[in-house]
């Protein structure tokens, strides 16, 4: 019986073969997944001799991530009020997270 353990002992046991292959790995469902977060931008366009202190712009937008976020920020102050990413400045730039995930919203 001496014999049958030197061999045994470079290879792992079958019966540990047959016990990881039943187990499997968790595989999320893509689906399920949030591909689209919110953001909450805050800007103005750049203060000038003209106007010192611009008026302040946040707006809560939903975008891939965070370049998109910020690119969809100046594309609606463009469309505001004339104030463009060259002309103008961040404040602040952050993700909002739902507060109940688990709860249903129907609206």
């Amino acid at each position: 019986s001496g014999s049958d353990r030197t061999g045994a002992q470079n290879s792992p046991p079958v019966r540990c073969k047959r016990a990881a292959a039943m187990v499997k790995k968790f595989v999320a469902d893509p689906s399920c997944q949030a591909r689209i977060h919110q953001y909450q931008i805050v800007g103005r366009a750049a203060p000038t001799p003209k106007n010192p202190v611009p008026k302040i712009y946040r707006m809560r937008l939903f975008a891939k991530n965070k370049v998109l976020a910020k690119s969809r920020f100046w594309y609606f102050m463009k469309k505001l009020n004339k104030a463009k990413k060259s002309g103008g400045e961040l404040l602040a730039v952050n993700e909002l997270f739902d507060r109940g995930p688990n709860k249903v919203k129907n609206y």
